[in-house]
């Protein structure tokens, strides 16, 4: 059962005109729609929509600055512009022209730009912290810069896969493509927030058609890293953002977890993209 949606304007909609699948969940308890604020961090489903269209503003300042003070320790790598002669260019080598050399501009090489895509798997087991959400969040945004500075075109996908009794639950959202801007602030509220897998997600379960009444009240598990490989179509440098224990996640200390993040990261990439360690100051 796979969804892809372009937006998040087009996910609410999507939630706001599917009919709820009666034959499975009728009388039967809807996730999506709990009042335990301390598992959402909302009251209602439709406030979590609410946050997710005009977004997420509590906590958001304390938000920026943990990802301001864990940039301050980041090293960027820059691959500089190698020089080279040609016909035209951006100043005259003086000696290559009284020489007679027809080759006598200095010209810049930019290099080619390589594209990664960043699959961050908001899926998350029931008993993860509020804090491992916000921390990987955080250091997922830090990446996408890290990798931009480097030199690469980077690409950011929200997704989530669950598995119950046969049955695989897929959706994907589109939240940054090449070229685009990091939209920080768009992206507080699915990167950051539980409610929205623990709600709206979980009402997207709630209107499939084809999913069976096993899925009932725990709707699903959420994949361990080697199913999400198998049922994504990986390029060589597309990096998973995974689950918190399988990173090494633990939410509480920042810069502890962005080093557990790299290494893991550092364990599948296949070009020379090495992420160096963050250091304390």
């Amino acid at each position: 059962m796979e969804y892809d949606f372009d937006s998040f304007a087009e996910f609410i909609d999507y939630l706001d005109h599917t009919y709820i699948n009666m034959k499975i969940w009728v009388g039967e308890y809807l996730a999506s729609e709990d009042n335990d604020y301390g598992f959402y961090k909302t009251r209602s489903l439709q406030e979590a929509k609410d946050l997710c269209k005009f977004g997420f503003r509590e906590g958001f300042d304390q938000f920026l600055e943990l990802k301001q003070n864990l940039e301050k320790y980041i090293k960027m790598s820059y691959k500089r512009n190698q020089q080279y002669h040609f016909y035209v260019g951006y100043a005259p080598d003086v000696k290559a022209y009284l020489e007679g050399n027809p080759l006598c501009m200095f010209n810049k090489q930019k290099p080619q730009k390589k594209h990664i895509d960043i699959y961050y798997n908001s899926a998350v087991l029931s008993e993860v912290s509020t804090n491992e959400i916000f921390n990987r969040g955080v250091i997922t945004l830090c990446l996408v810069e890290i990798l931009e500075h480097m030199g690469f075109s980077v690409g950011l996908k929200v997704f989530t896969i669950s598995t119950c009794s046969g049955q695989i639950h897929y959706a994907k959202f589109n939240v940054k493509r090449n070229g685009e801007r990091l939209n920080v602030q768009r992206l507080f509220f699915p990167l950051c927030h539980p409610s929205f897998l623990r709600r709206l997600v979980f009402r997207l379960r709630e209107v499939t058609p084809d999913i069976t009444r096993d899925w009932t009240r725990g709707y699903g598990r959420a994949a361990d890293d080697y199913t999400i490989r198998q049922i994504i179509d990986l390029k060589d440098n597309d990096i998973v953002i995974c689950q918190s224990s399988e990173m090494g996640v633990k939410g509480l200390d920042i810069i502890d977890d962005a080093n557990a993040i790299f290494d893991y990261i550092n364990r599948f990439t296949k070009e020379d993209i090495e992420l160096a360690h963050v250091k304390r100051l």
